[in-house]
C-alpha cells in the first residue's frame, strides 16, 4: 500500500513538471537517517529496554527520541550504554516543562550523557494556554534555551493542534512562540500529524519561519480530521485517524522537498497506539520513510 503511494506521488510529480514544459525528472532526494520516538513503544521499552532497542535496530532504524519516561527508572548513563548497545544513538529527548524552565543546566548535564543534542518541550498543561500564558511561555523558553545552548544543548517545542487555536485577532500560540523567541536559542519539532488535524499550511508555516523546524515526528492520518479538530481527546483521535506511517493520506514528500527551507535536519516517525505486532507497526513506518523520493 505504501510503495503504490509512493510511487504514484513520485510520478504524479513529474507528470505535472513536464505538462509545465519542464524537464519530467524523477525525484531523488532521500532521508538518509531515520528515527523513532520511544513513547510508540511504550509498552514494552519500560520492562525491556534492551530487548526493544535490539529490536527497533534491527527494523532499521538509525536513532531513538527519548522522553523522560525511559530515564525515569534507570539513570541516564545506563540508558545510554544500552542505546549504544543496540547500535543506535540519541540525538533527541522529550523533557518535562518545569526542568526546561526551571533547571535548564541540570537538564542539559543530562542531555548530554544521554547523547542528546536537543531536548523539547512536548506540552503546556491546558490551564496555561491563554495569550498571556504563551508570551510568558516564550519569555522563559527565551531564557531557558540561552542557558542550554551555553551548555552544548538546543532548546526546542514539538506542537500538538492547540498551539494553533485563534487566541484572538489571528494570533495563535505558535505564532506567539515564533516571533518572541530567537532562531539562536529555541528550535521546534513539527508534530505532522497535529499539525493537519489543524489545517496547517505547512509549506506556508515553513516559508514563514524559515529555519526554524529542526525535527518533525512523521506521523501519518487517514480519515476526515474535521470532526476531530475541537476534540481535546487524544486517545480517540489517534484511534480513529492515526495510522502507520505510508497508510494514511499526509504529503510527506511534499514538506520534505522544502527542508532547506524549513531548516528539517531529524525525521522521526511516532505512533502513538500502534497496533501489535509492533515490529511490524514500526517496520511499515521505516520503510515507508526510508522509500521517500522528494
Amino acid at each position: 500500500m505504501y510503495s503504490r503511494r509512493l510511487f504514484m506521488g513520485a510520478s504524479a510529480a513529474a507528470l505535472g513538471l513536464a505538462a509545465c514544459g519542464g524537464d519530467a525528472k524523477v525525484a531523488s532526494r532521500k532521508i538518509d537517517k531515520v528515527g523513532i520516538q520511544t513513547y510508540t513503544l511504550r509498552e514494552i521499552f519500560e520492562p525491556d529496554p534492551v530487548s526493544t532497542l535490539k529490536m527497533i535496530k534491527e527494523v532499521g532504524y538509525d536513532y531513538v527520541e527519548l522522553n523522560g519516561r525511559n530515564f525515569s527508572e534507570r539513570t541516564p548513563a545506563d540508558l545510554a550504554a544500552m542505546i549504544k548497545d543496540a547500535g543506535l544513538y540519541s540525538p533527541a529527548s522529550h523533557v518535562d516543562y518545569n526542568a526546561a524552565v526551571n533547571t535548564p543546566e541540570a537538564l542539559a548535564k543530562t542531555c548530554q550523557t544521554l547523547g542528546c543534542k536537543f531536548a523539547i518541550v512536548p506540552w503546556v498543561d491546558e490551564a496555561q494556554r491563554s495569550k498571556e500564558d504563551w508570551v510568558r511561555h516564550a519569555k522563559a523558553f527565551e531564557a531557558s534555551g540561552k542557558i542550554m545552548r551555553d551548555n552544548g544543548v538546543r532548546l526546542a517545542y514539538h506542537n500538538h493542534q492547540f498551539e494553533f487555536d485563534d487566541l484572538g485577532g489571528g494570533e495563535t500560540a505558535m505564532d506567539i512562540l515564533l516571533n518572541q523567541t530567537s532562531p539562536e536559542n529555541v528550535d521546534f519539532e513539527l508534530d505532522l500529524f497535529w499539525a493537519a488535524l489543524a489545517s496547517v499550511d505547512v509549506p506556508g508555516l515553513f516559508k514563514k519561519s524559515p529555519g526554524r523546524f529542526k525535527l518533525c515526528h512523521v506521523k501519518d492520518m487517514k480519515g476526515d480530521p474535521k470532526a476531530y479538530s475541537e476534540s481535546g481527546d487524544y486517545g480517540d483521535i489517534s484511534k480513529q485517524l492515526m495510522v502507520n506511517v505510508g497508510e494514511g493520506q499526509l504529503p510527506f514528500e511534499s514538506y520534505f522537498a522544502m527542508n532547506d527551507t524549513s531548516g528539517m535536519e531529524y525525521f522521526i516517525t511516532e505512533h502513538d497506539n500502534p497496533v501489535k505486532p509492533y515490529r511490524n507497526a514500526i517496520k511499515v513506518s521505516h520503510d515507508t520513510v526510508r522509500a521517500m523520493r522528494f
